[in-house]
């Protein structure tokens, strides 16, 4: 198996360091190849970039690796609104909605959520919770999304849209005792 793979590392190398060729055909279709056509130029390319890590001064020693400046790129699985539901009704709450969020796996740091009523960004919602109480919200229908960003404001991740129903007793139309079912 080493010797395969000494081979290998050795056929890489030469291929690697092979001349390569470039010419223009007769339709004006560039091309480039390892082997010398009529009217080909040699093409001089630059060394793959390298980098060797240093090793720990002394022995036993732990070399320190310090973290990157910006944080490698998050991929949520999921930001899900499980609370309003789709079509829910809430009724006489005192102009307040609950809004609960799944993110899965956690929110980074450097990002933040935000909700979206009606499509309009709420302002004063706490960047970085799952539970949110929307308030002032006026009877009628509506409809709430989520938006995870990142430190520019550039979207990670976006909800679904939820829509739901805000329904208020009012002087015009004051609530009625509930009628009795038929059994």
């Amino acid at each position: 198996m080493r010797t395969v793979l000494i081979v290998l590392g050795i056929l890489l190398a030469a291929a690697a360091s092979a001349t390569t060729y470039k010419w223009v055909d007769r339709n004006g279709v560039t091309h480039y190849s390892d082997r010398p056509e009529p009217g080909a130029q040699v093409v001089d390319l630059q060394p793959a970039q390298s980098f060797e890590a240093a090793a720990p001064s002394t022995p036993g020693a732990r070399a320190t690796v310090r973290a990157p400046q910006a944080t490698a790129a998050v991929q949520y699985d999921k930001l899900d609104l499980w609370k309003p539901s789709n079509g829910e009704v809430f009724v006489n709450t005192g102009n307040t909605v609950p809004v609960r969020l799944r993110l899965e796996p956690e929110l980074q740091e450097d990002h933040a959520i935000w909700l979206y009523l009606d499509g309009k960004r709420v302002d004063g919602q706490p960047d970085n919770a799952e539970s949110f109480e929307l308030t002032d919200v006026v009877r009628g229908t509506h409809t709430v999304s989520a938006v995870v960003t990142d430190l520019s404001g550039k979207p990670v991740i976006s909800s679904q849209t939820v829509t739901f129903h805000l329904r208020q007793a009012s002087l015009l139309q004051p609530n009625r005792a509930p009628r009795p079912t038929p059994h």
